[in-house]
């Protein structure tokens, strides 16, 4: 399902040799977020519930029942990248009690105090999202890379204070998960993802809720059928 894709944000810090990290990051540097073709409105997936119908950055992907493996199972992840030749984003809802400290001690005052672990490609790096503060939106201070609404991307290499003042939440993450050309168009036609609206206050929804009780809060708040989707049990034999 997810590959080890060559694409990143060029904020994301490797914990490889420096000249790898260098290399890989200079393949991305200097790309911008680029939209899916988003679909006004509701649509229907091959689930059978409405949902927004095609990936875009600053959306949400939420695991449909369809997906049963462990690693995305009730996973909500917030799309960071939909580009031509693959898409990125970071698992929300995968909470650890790593110390943000130990991994990035420069930007301890700025990040929230535990990581996030984003997903299973090259878990030996770091990417820290930020949620702005309304009035940075427009136009953000270096070291913040917007990707829709209030999110962007944090460039670690930055200095922190450069940036603290236009962030209101901001989560690292190690690792996050990737889709190679096509990969989630196709997961999205056979109904393994549903796509809806991130809202402001979803970087810190797995601290709060944890994985089961983010997944249901997501689906919950929706305005349409897929709300019914929440009520969906952990064990479906014992419907």
């Amino acid at each position: 399902m997810f590959v080890d894709t060559v694409l990143m944000p060029w904020s994301l810090i490797s914990f490889r040799p420096p000249s790898q990290a260098a290399e890989r990051s200079r393949r991305f540097c200097g790309e911008a977020a680029v939209g899916g073709g988003r679909i006004e409105g509701v649509t229907t997936t091959s689930s059978g519930l409405g949902d927004s119908g095609s990936a875009f950055p600053g959306a949400l992907l939420v695991a449909t029942p369809q997906i049963e493996e462990p690693t995305f199972r009730r996973t909500v992840i917030l799309l960071l990248e939909h580009l031509a030749d693959g898409s990125l984003g970071v698992v929300l809802n995968d909470p650890s009690s790593v110390p943000a400290a130990e991994v990035m001690p420069m930007w301890s005052g700025v990040l929230h105090t535990d990581i996030c672990v984003g997903g299973p490609v090259q878990t030996d790096a770091a990417v820290a999202v930020a949620r702005l503060d309304p009035a940075a939106t427009a136009s953000p201070p270096e070291g913040l890379r917007p990707i829709a609404g209030p999110w962007a991307v944090v460039d670690l290499d930055s200095e922190p204070m450069a940036t603290s003042g236009a962030i209101v939440d901001a989560q690292l993450f190690l690792g996050y998960a990737g889709w190679g050309a096509g990969q989630l168009a196709g997961e999205l036609r056979t109904g393994s993802w549903w796509v809806v609206d991130s809202a402001p206050g979803d970087l810190a929804l797995g601290r709060r809720r944890g994985r089961e009780g983010a997944w249901w809060s997501v689906l919950r708040r929706q305005r349409n059928d897929l709300r019914l989707a929440s009520t969906f049990p952990e064990d479906p034999s014992l419907n």
